[in-house]
């Protein structure tokens, strides 16, 4: 359960005055407060004539929502339903025509590209003025400066003014001040598309790190993927009203069904997850099998044992340290050092491992690839051949292993982790016991991937395997070429 309400909104109205003409907009106002001090229908007159240079555009309008404590709520509309005008009254920036918004707590807002920062100031001097807007003082952001410095990584581009740097850096200072000054809420709007795959990767899992610690964050995305992700709620807003609200995934279906259907497409045109599937019957073998109560145990023995090593780097790795990953390259099949592969392409990742201790003992490589949303895909691991690691204290060791990835267009993290066993020995009986497994090393974001599809067919789906489709013009002609029919189920 989420705790107590930081936001509330009841029936929320932001109106912007339209004027018919500019003349207007400078005797409208003349005429109106004139009609204040006439009497009568003169004064009557007046008012009408006054109402009748203007229209009233409702960006927002009606609009009620909450957001708890920990609680990660997106809102997704098309372009000029209302977003940044409810996150800009949430900020404090834009007061409402009318209804009410409460909020309690430290606000940061990452509403416009550079908004709060003086682009003459440079990159340190913004940090120190954007904690002193969100009411902290000089020295707390001393504490948090090289924190701020560190996650933004731009070097020594902090020593500059920030009118030098691009969009990707300004976008990384902001992001690294709005969510190391310990924020109850936290507003996103659109701001990590401009970053780079590895550092948006970095940011949504900063993200969650911060809602686990109970931040709470209004998350504005056209990316429904994202929103399914790392929302639990989420509010579609449409003509500046509220659509619809409630469960994100909930949501972001029937928003994404309204544009396809707007784009003239078939509601279901665009869906890449599998419907539903039915539970298997109670008298189904497979459900004799607790396969997910074994697998459950193993890991949790693993952690157990694991959580008793030290932590070489508590950031971005973990592990005991006996064996490192030192290196780490990618190569395609022509053996050219690349970070780009075609769809399907064969990927050979190339380690370098170095001995702290002296090690003998049956070992595993294991990488898991996930979009930049921090959404696991897919593993990758030799799973029917385990090699034995023979290294003495301070050897140096090396190691490769290949792989396809048939995978979507996109930008993918990799995290690599290399393991050995207690007794050196994987197997304990017909099947691996990660129970004594020991960690070495395991590398979060070690790689960025990209994968290129120049396919003439579009792909659905974050993996696609590829096929093949062949037409017989006679059924013999099909016999002599199939292989046989699988066995009726």
């Amino acid at each position: 359960m989420h705790g107590e309400r930081l936001i509330s909104a009841q029936n929320l109205s932001k109106a912007y005055r339209i004027w018919s003409d500019p003349a207007q907009r400078l005797f409208g106002p003349l005429l109106a407060e004139a009609a204040r001090w006439v009497p009568g229908s003169a004064g009557e007159s007046l008012r009408q004539k006054a109402h009748a240079a203007y229209r009233d555009f409702y960006a927002l309008r009606d609009v009620s929502f909450e957001l708890r404590r920990g609680e990660a709520v997106g809102i997704v509309g098309r372009n000029g339903a209302g977003k940044s005008t409810l996150l800009q009254l949430i900020a404090g920036t834009l007061q409402p025509t009318a209804g009410e918004i409460q909020v309690r707590g430290r606000v940061a807002a990452l509403l416009e590209l550079g908004a709060g920062f003086n682009p003459e100031f440079t990159g340190r001097e913004n940090v120190f003025l954007s904690g002193a807007v969100l009411g902290l003082s000089k020295a707390e952001m001393e504490a948090r400066f090289d924190a701020v410095a560190a996650f933004a990584d731009i070097g020594e581009f902090i020593e500059q003014p920030v009118k030098t740097y691009s969009s990707g850096m300004m976008m990384r200072l902001a992001f690294a001040v709005n969510t190391c000054v310990d924020p109850e809420i936290l507003i996103v709007d659109e701001a990590l598309s401009v970053g780079d795959a590895p550092f948006q990767a970095k940011c949504f899992r900063r993200l969650r790190q911060l809602i686990d610690n109970g931040v709470s964050l209004l998350f504005v995305s056209h990316d429904l993927g994202t929103v399914r992700s790392i929302c639990s709620r989420a509010l579609w807003l449409k003509n500046g009203r509220a659509e619809m609200w409630g469960d994100a995934k909930t949501v972001a279906k029937q928003y994404e069904k309204f544009c396809w259907a707007e784009q003239g497409v078939a509601a279901t045109a665009g869906a890449t997850s599998a419907a539903p599937r039915s539970p298997l019957p109670a008298n189904s073998p497979v459900a004799a099998v607790p396969a997910s109560a074994r697998w459950q145990t193993t890991i949790d023995a693993l952690a157990a044992r694991n959580l008793l090593l030290p932590v070489v780097d508590q950031s971005t790795r973990l592990g005991s340290g006996a064996i490192t990953i030192a290196g780490l390259t990618a190569t395609n099949a022509a053996g050219t050092t690349t970070a780009e592969f075609a769809f399907n392409e064969e990927v050979t990742l190339h380690y370098r491992l170095e001995a702290r201790d002296a090690i003998d003992s049956e070992f595993i490589i294991g990488i898991r690839l996930k979009d930049v949303r921090g959404n696991f895909v897919c593993s990758v691991q030799d799973i029917d051949c385990i090699q034995r690691l023979r290294a003495a204290a301070g050897e140096t060791v090396y190691a490769r292993t290949t792989f396809r990835v048939p995978l979507t267009h996109g930008d993918y993290i990799l995290r690599t982790g290399i393991f050995g066993f207690v007794d050196g020995l994987a197997f304990n009986g017909p099947t691996y016991d990660f129970g004594r497994a020991v960690l070495w090393d395991v590398r979060e974001d070690a790689m960025h991937l990209q994968v290129r599809v120049n396919n003439r067919m579009p792909l659905a789906g974050p993996v696609h395997f590829p096929a093949e489709l062949r037409v017989y013009t006679s059924a013999g002609e099909q016999a002599r070429a199939s292989p046989p029919p699988l066995p009726a189920s």
